[in-house]
């Protein structure tokens, strides 16, 4: 049983102003070396513009099934369920992502190379409405905490440009 906390701050507008801030709290377990589930939470405030801001209170589980393929290469099936209240207004999100990995030793530590592709279904829009493709990295820096560094593609058919590029890092603190 794991228990972690989770935050993230993003830089928009040119890198001139914060965006976007989450913090949360959750629960997982693996149950042998081939699945794995959880139960999180989430406080996300997002300002895309000065004059457009969003509160959200999210709520969601994971279930993710996992399967070694050949020449030391994972594949992970996370499948997510959300429930999310946005500005009061309660909606749910279906995520599928599949990822590969191969975990790798580099100077005495295990670095885990990653490209995953992400796809949601949200009951806002009644419709498959995001995807996103993933490039990175997880670097276990102690016992308790890692770092992952990625590069990440965004496609959204409800935002114009549809399309977002991220360079994100994420430090995951785990008990």
């Amino acid at each position: 049983l794991n228990l972690g906390f989770f935050g993230t701050l993003r830089l928009g507008r040119d890198d001139s102003a914060l965006v976007s801030q989450q913090a949360g709290i959750g629960l997982s377990r693996s149950f042998g070396k081939h699945f794995s589930s959880g139960i999180n939470y989430r406080y996300i405030q997002n300002e895309p513009t000065p004059d457009r801001q969003s509160n959200e209170h999210r709520v969601f589980a994971d279930f993710t099934p996992r399967t070694p393929l050949k020449f030391g290469i994972n594949l992970s099936d996370r499948n997510r369920i959300e429930w999310r209240n946005i500005n009061e207004k309660i909606s749910w999100r279906y995520r599928n992502r599949l990822q590969f990995e191969r975990p790798i030793n580099i100077f005495e530590r295990r670095i885990t190379p990653y490209i995953s592709g992400e796809t949601m279904y949200d009951t806002r829009f009644d419709a498959w409405n995001r995807a996103q493709i993933y490039v990175g990295a997880r670097v276990p820096l102690s016992k308790h905490l890692t770092f992952d560094g990625f590069y990440m593609k965004q496609w959204d058919a409800r935002t114009r440009p549809g399309f977002l590029n991220v360079i994100g890092a994420f430090w995951r603190l785990e008990f």
